[in-house]
Protein backbone atom coordinates (compact mmCIF):
# COMPACT_ATOMS: atom_id res chain seq x y z
CA UNK A 1 0.00 0.00 0.00
CA UNK A 2 2.80 2.43 0.95
CA UNK A 3 4.77 1.43 -2.18
CA UNK A 4 1.81 2.27 -4.42
CA UNK A 5 1.59 5.75 -2.89
CA UNK A 6 5.35 6.34 -3.01
CA UNK A 7 5.78 5.78 -6.75
CA UNK A 8 3.13 8.35 -7.85
CA UNK A 9 4.54 10.85 -5.36
CA UNK A 10 8.06 10.45 -6.76
CA UNK A 11 6.82 10.86 -10.33
CA UNK A 12 4.84 13.94 -9.33
CA UNK A 13 7.85 15.46 -7.57
CA UNK A 14 10.06 14.80 -10.60
CA UNK A 15 7.54 16.38 -12.95
CA UNK A 16 7.21 19.42 -10.71
CA UNK A 17 10.98 19.81 -10.57
CA UNK A 18 11.29 19.68 -14.37
CA UNK A 19 8.49 22.17 -14.83
CA UNK A 20 9.97 24.41 -12.16
CA UNK A 21 13.39 24.35 -13.88
CA UNK A 22 11.83 25.38 -17.20
CA UNK A 23 10.03 28.31 -15.56
CA UNK A 24 13.12 29.53 -13.76
CA UNK A 25 15.43 30.04 -16.75
CA UNK A 26 15.49 32.12 -19.90
CA UNK A 27 17.70 31.38 -22.93
CA UNK A 28 18.87 34.26 -25.11
CA UNK A 29 21.53 35.08 -27.68
CA UNK A 30 23.53 38.24 -28.20
CA UNK A 31 25.84 39.59 -30.86
CA UNK A 32 28.67 42.10 -31.01
CA UNK A 33 30.56 43.68 -33.90
CA UNK A 34 33.99 45.34 -33.79
CA UNK A 35 36.11 46.68 -36.65
CA UNK A 36 39.90 46.81 -36.72
CA UNK A 37 42.25 48.27 -39.32
CA UNK A 38 44.01 45.86 -41.65
CA UNK A 39 47.74 46.24 -41.15
CA UNK A 40 49.42 43.02 -42.26
CA UNK A 41 49.25 40.48 -45.06
CA UNK A 42 50.57 37.10 -46.16
CA UNK A 43 51.40 36.47 -49.82
CA UNK A 44 51.91 32.99 -51.27
CA UNK A 45 53.73 32.72 -54.58
CA UNK A 46 55.44 30.08 -56.66
CA UNK A 47 57.79 29.78 -59.60
CA UNK A 48 57.74 26.86 -62.04
CA UNK A 49 60.78 26.19 -64.22
CA UNK A 50 60.71 23.66 -67.07
CA UNK A 51 63.75 22.32 -68.90
CA UNK A 52 64.92 19.23 -70.74
CA UNK A 53 67.60 18.57 -68.15
CA UNK A 54 67.23 18.53 -64.38
CA UNK A 55 70.01 20.99 -63.55
CA UNK A 56 68.62 23.68 -65.85
CA UNK A 57 65.14 23.33 -64.37
CA UNK A 58 66.46 23.65 -60.84
CA UNK A 59 68.79 26.55 -61.64
CA UNK A 60 65.93 28.41 -63.35
CA UNK A 61 63.76 28.17 -60.25
CA UNK A 62 66.70 29.07 -58.00
CA UNK A 63 67.47 32.16 -60.09
CA UNK A 64 63.94 33.51 -59.71
CA UNK A 65 63.95 32.72 -55.99
CA UNK A 66 67.20 34.64 -55.53
CA UNK A 67 65.71 37.60 -57.40
CA UNK A 68 62.66 37.58 -55.11
CA UNK A 69 64.89 37.50 -52.02
CA UNK A 70 66.89 40.45 -53.33
CA UNK A 71 63.67 42.34 -54.06
CA UNK A 72 62.19 41.74 -50.59
CA UNK A 73 65.48 42.80 -49.02
CA UNK A 74 65.38 46.01 -51.05
CA UNK A 75 61.84 46.65 -49.80
CA UNK A 76 63.08 46.34 -46.24
CA UNK A 77 61.15 43.16 -45.47
CA UNK A 78 62.74 41.16 -42.65
CA UNK A 79 64.38 37.95 -43.89
CA UNK A 80 62.58 36.07 -41.12
CA UNK A 81 59.31 37.03 -42.82
CA UNK A 82 60.30 35.31 -46.08
CA UNK A 83 60.04 31.53 -46.44
CA UNK A 84 61.47 29.88 -49.57
CA UNK A 85 61.87 26.34 -48.25
CA UNK A 86 59.11 24.78 -50.33
CA UNK A 87 60.64 22.97 -53.31
CA UNK A 88 59.57 20.12 -55.60
CA UNK A 89 61.13 18.47 -58.64
CA UNK A 90 59.29 16.05 -60.90
CA UNK A 91 59.73 14.55 -64.37
CA UNK A 92 57.65 16.02 -67.18
CA UNK A 93 56.03 13.29 -69.27
CA UNK A 94 53.96 13.51 -72.45
CA UNK A 95 51.71 10.84 -73.92
CA UNK A 96 52.77 9.72 -77.41
CA UNK A 97 49.70 8.65 -79.38
CA UNK A 98 51.73 6.83 -82.00
CA UNK A 99 53.74 4.66 -79.63
CA UNK A 100 51.04 4.75 -76.93
CA UNK A 101 53.71 5.32 -74.33
CA UNK A 102 54.77 8.06 -71.96
CA UNK A 103 57.74 10.06 -73.19
CA UNK A 104 60.02 12.05 -70.94
CA UNK A 105 59.99 15.69 -72.06
CA UNK A 106 62.19 17.01 -69.30
CA UNK A 107 61.85 18.14 -65.70
CA UNK A 108 59.78 20.60 -63.72
CA UNK A 109 61.25 22.40 -60.72
CA UNK A 110 58.93 24.41 -58.49
CA UNK A 111 59.66 26.71 -55.57
CA UNK A 112 56.96 27.89 -53.17
CA UNK A 113 57.51 31.15 -51.33
CA UNK A 114 55.59 32.85 -48.52
CA UNK A 115 56.12 36.48 -47.59
CA UNK A 116 54.65 38.15 -44.50
CA UNK A 117 54.17 41.89 -44.90
CA UNK A 118 53.78 44.17 -41.88
CA UNK A 119 53.50 47.33 -43.97
CA UNK A 120 50.65 47.24 -46.49
CA UNK A 121 52.20 50.15 -48.38
CA UNK A 122 54.80 47.63 -49.59
CA UNK A 123 52.24 45.08 -50.75
CA UNK A 124 51.78 46.43 -54.27
CA UNK A 125 55.51 46.71 -54.88
CA UNK A 126 56.01 43.19 -53.54
CA UNK A 127 53.48 41.63 -55.92
CA UNK A 128 54.68 43.55 -58.96
CA UNK A 129 58.31 42.91 -58.08
CA UNK A 130 57.67 39.18 -57.74
CA UNK A 131 55.99 38.98 -61.13
CA UNK A 132 58.78 41.04 -62.66
CA UNK A 133 61.34 38.66 -61.16
CA UNK A 134 59.73 35.71 -62.93
CA UNK A 135 57.24 34.35 -60.40
CA UNK A 136 54.55 32.39 -62.26
CA UNK A 137 51.76 32.53 -59.72
CA UNK A 138 50.84 34.94 -56.93
CA UNK A 139 47.81 34.13 -54.79
CA UNK A 140 45.55 36.96 -53.59
CA UNK A 141 47.08 38.46 -50.43
CA UNK A 142 45.57 37.28 -47.15
CA UNK A 143 44.83 40.46 -45.23
CA UNK A 144 44.77 40.43 -41.44
CA UNK A 145 45.02 42.71 -38.40
CA UNK A 146 47.42 42.65 -35.47
CA UNK A 147 44.37 43.49 -33.34
CA UNK A 148 42.55 40.29 -34.34
CA UNK A 149 42.55 38.68 -30.87
CA UNK A 150 41.81 41.95 -29.10
CA UNK A 151 38.97 42.78 -31.49
CA UNK A 152 37.45 39.32 -31.09
CA UNK A 153 37.46 39.66 -27.30
CA UNK A 154 35.85 43.09 -27.56
CA UNK A 155 33.15 41.63 -29.81
CA UNK A 156 32.57 38.84 -27.29
CA UNK A 157 32.14 41.38 -24.49
CA UNK A 158 29.61 43.33 -26.55
CA UNK A 159 27.78 40.11 -27.40
CA UNK A 160 27.54 39.15 -23.72
CA UNK A 161 26.14 42.57 -22.81
CA UNK A 162 23.67 42.32 -25.69
CA UNK A 163 22.50 38.92 -24.45
CA UNK A 164 22.00 40.29 -20.94
CA UNK A 165 19.99 43.23 -22.29
CA UNK A 166 17.79 40.86 -24.29
CA UNK A 167 17.25 38.68 -21.23
CA UNK A 168 16.29 41.71 -19.14
CA UNK A 169 13.63 42.69 -21.66
CA UNK A 170 12.12 39.20 -21.62
CA UNK A 171 12.23 38.92 -17.84
CA UNK A 172 10.64 42.32 -17.23
CA UNK A 173 7.95 41.61 -19.81
CA UNK A 174 6.97 38.50 -17.84
CA UNK A 175 7.14 40.20 -14.46
CA UNK A 176 10.24 38.29 -13.40
CA UNK A 177 13.66 39.37 -12.20
CA UNK A 178 16.78 38.35 -14.04
CA UNK A 179 19.19 36.22 -12.04
CA UNK A 180 22.74 35.07 -12.61
CA UNK A 181 23.88 33.35 -15.82
CA UNK A 182 23.77 29.56 -15.63
CA UNK A 183 25.63 28.76 -18.84
CA UNK A 184 27.41 30.75 -21.55
CA UNK A 185 28.55 29.43 -24.94
CA UNK A 186 30.39 31.12 -27.77
CA UNK A 187 28.96 30.25 -31.18
CA UNK A 188 31.11 32.68 -33.15
CA UNK A 189 32.75 31.61 -36.37
CA UNK A 190 35.79 33.43 -37.66
CA UNK A 191 35.23 34.48 -41.28
CA UNK A 192 38.14 34.33 -43.71
CA UNK A 193 39.94 37.64 -44.09
CA UNK A 194 38.59 39.65 -47.03
CA UNK A 195 40.62 40.08 -50.16
CA UNK A 196 41.93 43.60 -50.70
CA UNK A 197 40.95 45.74 -53.65
CA UNK A 198 43.84 46.54 -55.95
CA UNK A 199 44.05 49.69 -57.98
CA UNK A 200 46.75 51.12 -60.19
CA UNK A 201 48.04 54.30 -58.65
CA UNK A 202 48.15 57.41 -60.80
CA UNK A 203 51.34 59.36 -61.29
CA UNK A 204 50.20 61.99 -58.81
CA UNK A 205 49.62 59.34 -56.15
CA UNK A 206 52.70 57.15 -56.62
CA UNK A 207 55.83 58.39 -58.30
CA UNK A 208 56.81 54.89 -59.41
CA UNK A 209 53.33 53.93 -60.61
CA UNK A 210 53.22 50.78 -58.49
CA UNK A 211 49.91 49.09 -57.75
CA UNK A 212 48.48 49.84 -54.32
CA UNK A 213 46.05 47.87 -52.19
CA UNK A 214 43.10 49.35 -50.35
CA UNK A 215 42.42 46.84 -47.58
CA UNK A 216 40.17 48.95 -45.35
CA UNK A 217 38.92 47.62 -42.02
CA UNK A 218 38.23 44.05 -40.96
CA UNK A 219 34.95 43.20 -39.23
CA UNK A 220 34.88 40.81 -36.28
CA UNK A 221 31.50 39.42 -35.22
CA UNK A 222 30.82 37.42 -32.07
CA UNK A 223 27.67 35.54 -31.03
CA UNK A 224 27.00 34.08 -27.59
CA UNK A 225 24.19 31.96 -26.18
CA UNK A 226 23.38 32.50 -22.50
CA UNK A 227 20.97 30.82 -20.09
CA UNK A 228 19.94 33.06 -17.17
CA UNK A 229 18.15 32.11 -14.00
CA UNK A 230 14.84 33.87 -13.28
CA UNK A 231 13.87 35.08 -9.85
CA UNK A 232 10.30 35.72 -8.72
Amino acid sequence: MHLRLLVPLLLLASACTMADDMKQTVSVSGSGVVTAPADRAVVHMSVVSRSKDLDSAQSGAAKVTAAVLAMTDKLGIDKKKVDTTGATVRPDYRWNRETEEQELRGYIAERQMTVKVDDLDKLGKLVEGAVGAGVNQVSPPQIDSTRRDEAHREALSLAAKDAQANANVLAESLGAKLGKPISISDSSSTPPPPMPHMRMATASMESDGAATYNAGDLTFTATVNVVFALEN
